[in-house]
């Protein structure tokens, strides 16, 4: 399986991230940063490693 953590959607997760702690004051969860992955992604459904690519950026 290819993996499509690319650049730009690590890019738009780091833009996600730092919007959301400017907001809040928190880092949001991993389980909310899965969820919106896979909302850019649509129907794709993340696999463990990606999720351990997210959980290590």
């Amino acid at each position: 399986m290819v993996n499509l953590l690319t650049t730009k959607l690590t890019f738009d997760l780091a833009d996600w991230i730092r919007d959301w702690f400017k907001c809040g004051d928190k880092n949001p969860s991993i389980d909310e940063c899965v969820k919106f992955v896979e909302r850019l992604l649509e129907d794709y459904k993340l696999s463990d490693s990606d999720k351990r690519i997210i959980e290590s950026e």
